[in-house]
């Protein structure tokens, strides 16, 4: 049988999707008719004391089960931050959970909900990284800050050792050759500050938990979250001390997540709820409750300073990163370690052959706004912008192309990182020239469209692997030849359960259609941390193959031991066994499982109804402790690499900005599924182009996000893409050598070379350089007002 690698072969779950039939989380509550339902109470300042809170009436009112607030006795908060939760005594941001009731319907909720009283002392908030960086900010995030070790920087003796801010939680400091010498030597500087503001995932789906009471006082939980084994259910024991024997969680159908899943925010209170009121219990997020109390993304602000030769070689970055993590304190450790790492993978920093020259000096603050967390991208498209914007002005300034600028730069596979890590794989070279001949970025556009002012542009990134997580899978060859595989890896909607269903047929030697496949349950389905920073198809994948040799493996015993062979002897595909030196040349598997019976049962040999059953385990090797400079060999796992270019139309009298052709490249490794890449590929374009151009979160004078809705939340709409026929979507692979088959995730690097592909095409249009985004009309225009006031005065 030809190879099934490579192969775009259609979705397993597209019937259920296409047809209605597939069940999401929220399809489950006619399931359960005497389900409670759950609402919550949110403050509605960004930072307040909590002086009194009164749940008398709220619990008066009749068909309440239970109130919930942070007073809670007998849980672990210390397994996980409260703050993250519930609120205590303090509000951290507006929108944060004070108390939480389960009533028997959602209107009587909701009523309760109204019935509790809340006195708050308003206190000063921080909504953005300038107030919250003050040495003397007006609001300190952190309520342990007083306690909290202070030195906790990785600085060298020559360096700040202590916060800068009381509401910086965590830093990265890593010092690379000689940066301050290799500037002096420059020919060029190029130097800016760049911004990219705070936006929410969207999902199609909100955030949904139903959680059933089980009659031996355990669980059993329906949910649209991540991570069934490392993060629901591990959470859920730790937090509320329950044995994993009595806690199961169901994965249905997710619609979408792009990292906005990775927190069980709303599983852990959902199970606290199912345990107080001892009933079947759903917590559904609203619209709006996924704008103001689910996770953001990561906004960056960098100070970018590129030193280079006349011939376009980059000899020097001097780079500063501050990322914004809301009111998170957890997870520090990679706070602000994770954005800069989009600086490592991309460039030499140097001549080729030679150390790199980099400086990073990088923070994570707290501000008083939506917790952040992971967000297609890990912060690498936002710790991004600024240098690719100053990679494009190094070559209009040198009067050099932006494509070979970038060839003259990038790493090559084979060399080193300015961490010290060994590059593997890179493809990027041919995703740059790809997505450059596909829109022809070193050509100028014809100017047709009268105030409209077209531009060209381009760009490229780098994403990290996080080392992180372990992935089993198992695979059953059952008794009349099916197979079928068990898996707990997240299915957001990327395809993943077809690709590894693909490994397992292709390995087998059988149509894809012959292999079934359960995922996420994990009564059923083995252990797997989550699915996050692309490791998908690397982690689960690498253990799917391991399962299926595992039982191919078994399979070859059973039957050499049968004919009295060697398991050299025997080679198995599909439904078939091959056999050399034997007086059977050729048989079928399925004839060889016997009966069970008096005459013929026995501990060894197949056996009808007891499937031969391969396990599979994969975990990536552990990184190694960076020195005082921040420098490793290995700090990350492996990188990912997009180039992305566009053609834009810019309105120069209303700063309106269209996209009209985008060519995006993505280096996946080896694909085990074109079809499914192309789509991502696609996905992430399209999403790129909304946060760069629309999406960000306003606020009003309490500190609340003001446009907490699709009416005002702008989304980009059918009429505001490219047309089909002008998106380019190529794959350029270059094997990962541990890869399954070479494959390598893809997915975020997407959306990195978008934004400062159409900053460049901006430039190019109408002349004014953009340092931030969402590049709205209101903010070009000023920038072309400004220009224009310039160009009057001279």
């Amino acid at each position: 049988m030809d190879t099934l690698i490579g192969k775009g072969e259609k979705r397993i779950d597209a019937y259920d999707k296409v047809t209605g039939k597939g069940l999401y989380a929220s399809d489950f509550d006619n399931q359960f008719p005497n389900m409670a339902h759950i609402k919550a109470k949110r403050s509605p300042y960004a930072h307040a004391n909590i002086k009194r809170l009164d749940t008398t009436k709220a619990k008066a009112l009749e068909g309440v089960l239970y109130i919930l607030t942070g007073n809670e006795p007998g849980i672990d908060w210390d397994q996980y931050p409260k703050a993250s939760v519930l609120a205590t005594d303090r509000a951290l941001w507006a929108g944060q959970t004070i108390a939480l009731v389960a009533a028997e319907t959602e209107e009587i909720a909701e009523q309760a909900v109204e019935l509790i009283e809340v006195d708050y002392e308003v206190l000063p908030h921080v909504l953005n990284y300038e107030e919250a960086m003050k040495p003397d900010p007006v609001a300190v995030i952190d309520p342990e800050y007083e306690t909290r070790d202070q030195g906790f920087m990785d600085r060298p003796a020559d360096r700040a050792t202590n916060r800068v801010s009381p509401n910086v939680v965590g830093a990265f400091y890593m010092n690379a050759g000689d940066v301050e010498q290799k500037l002096r030597e420059a020919d060029i500087t190029e130097e800016g500050e760049f911004w990219v503001g705070k936006k929410t995932a969207s999902p199609l789906e909100c955030a949904n938990a139903i959680c059933r009471y089980d009659n031996d006082g355990g669980i059993t939980m329906w949910s649209n979250g991540a991570g069934v084994h490392g993060v629901i259910k591990q959470g859920i024991c730790r937090i509320l001390g329950m044995p994993e024997s009595r806690v199961r969680v169901i994965q249905p159908y997710m619609g979408g997540s792009f990292g906005s899943r990775l927190n069980p925010y709303i599983e852990i209170l959902t199970a606290l709820m199912c345990l107080k009121a001892k009933r079947t219990v759903r917590f559904r997020f609203s619209r709006k409750e996924v704008f103001c109390s689910a996770p953001s993304n990561w906004p960056c602000q960098t100070k970018v300073k590129l030193g280079a030769k006349k011939d376009g070689t980059i000899i020097a970055n001097d780079y500063y990163l501050c990322e914004e993590i809301g009111a998170a304190l957890n997870n520090t450790f990679f706070s602000g370690r994770l954005s800069s790492s989009g600086a490592a993978p991309v460039y030499r920093w140097a001549e080729k052959g030679q150390p790199s020259n980099i400086r990073m000096d990088t923070y994570a603050v707290a501000t008083n706004t939506v917790p952040a967390a992971e967000y297609r991208g890990l912060g690498c498209p936002e710790a991004e912008f600024g240098i690719e914007c100053l990679v494009n002005k190094l070559a209009d300034d040198l009067g050099m192309s932006p494509v070979e600028i970038r060839m003259k730069n990038i790493i090559d596979a084979g060399e080193r990182d300015c961490y010290g890590e060994l590059i593997t794989s890179s493809g990027l070279k041919k995703c740059l020239q790809a997505v450059a001949d596909a829109v022809r970025v070193e050509e100028k556009p014809e100017q047709d469209m009268g105030v409209w002012k077209k531009g060209r542009g381009v760009a490229v990134g780098g994403k990290q692997n996080t080392p992180l997580g372990r992935s089993e899978a198992e695979v059953w060859y059952n008794s009349d030849g099916t197979i079928e595989l068990f898996i707990s890896c997240d299915e957001n909607g990327m395809g993943v359960t077809t690709a590894m269903t693909q490994i397992v047929a292709n390995e087998f030697g059988v149509p894809i259609t012959d292999v079934k496949t359960t995922k996420g349950d994990t009564a059923i389905t083995p252990y797997d941390n989550y699915s996050a920073s692309s490791r998908t198809t690397y982690n689960t994948g690498n253990a799917v193959l391991a399962a299926c040799h595992d039982c191919i493996d078994k399979l070859k015993e059973e039957i050499a031991r049968h004919f009295g062979l060697h398991v050299s002897k025997v080679e198995i595909e599909g439904k078939k066994a091959y056999l050399k030196g034997s007086y059977v040349q050729e048989v079928d598997i399925p004839s060889l499982f016997v009966p069970v019976g008096m005459f013929t049962q026995g501990n060894w040999g197949l056996q009808k109804g007891s499937p031969v059953k391969g396990h599979g385990l994969y975990c990536p090797a552990p990184i190694h402790q960076w020195d005082k400079n921040g420098l490793s060999d290995r700090v990350w796992n492996w990188f990912q690499y997009s180039a992305a270019a566009v053609e834009v139309a810019v309105n120069e009298e209303t700063g309106q900005v269209k996209v009209l052709k985008v060519a995006s490249s993505a280096d996946t490794g080896n694909p085990i599924n074109p079809k499914l890449v192309e789509g991502q590929i696609e996905g992430g374009v399209h999403m790129a182009i909304g946060f760069s151009t629309m999406e960000e979160h306003l606020y009003n004078e309490r500190g609340e996000i003001a446009n907490c809705n699709f009416s005002d939340y702008r989304l980009p709409g059918v009429l505001d893409m490219p047309k089909n026929d002008d998106v380019y979507a190529f794959i350029n692979p270059d094997p990962l050598p541990d890869g399954p088959f070479g494959a390598k995730g893809m997915a975020e690097s997407i959306t990195i070379p978008v934004g400062p592909a159409i900053a460049e095409a901006i430039y190019q249009a109408v002349g004014v350089r953009v340092t931030g985004y969402p590049m709205t009309a209101e903010r070009i225009l000023a920038l072309i007002q400004e220009k224009k006031a310039k160009e009057a005065n001279q």
